[in-house]
């Protein structure tokens, strides 16, 4: 036996099995489903409509928390340090958030968990 007649003998037995396997599945694709297949078909009905959600920009800053008016006498004194107005902690696009990030306006308030 050559390497020939090995392939073609090969050949041969790949062709004859896909081509099995197309007629098979012709044969299995003619048949009409039966009524028990019906049964495994759900359907859900929900009457449900989209909502149109709109940002909407607040007009006016919020107002930063301001200090205890009479503190406790016995409470050791804490300095308090702003480093200005928290703009935002959220709902920025994409594009304003480059743009924060571009002049160095985002302030880390706490780790970023990998």
């Amino acid at each position: 036996m050559t390497w020939t007649n090995f392939l073609l003998i090969l050949l041969v037995i790949y062709l004859t099995y896909y081509g099995l396997n197309v007629i098979f599945d012709l044969i299995m694709a003619s048949k009409q489903p039966g009524s028990e297949s019906d049964q495994d078909v759900l359907f859900f009905n929900e009457d449900t409509s989209p909502e149109l959600i709109t940002y909407e920009e607040e007009s006016e800053a919020p107002a930063p928390p301001s200090a205890p008016e009479n503190p406790e006498p016995d409470a050791p004194k804490q300095s308090n340090f702003t480093s200005g107005l928290l703009r935002s902690t959220g709902a920025v696009g994409i594009k304003e958030l480059f743009n924060l990030a571009k002049d160095d306006l985002i302030e880390y308030t706490r780790a970023i968990p990998y």
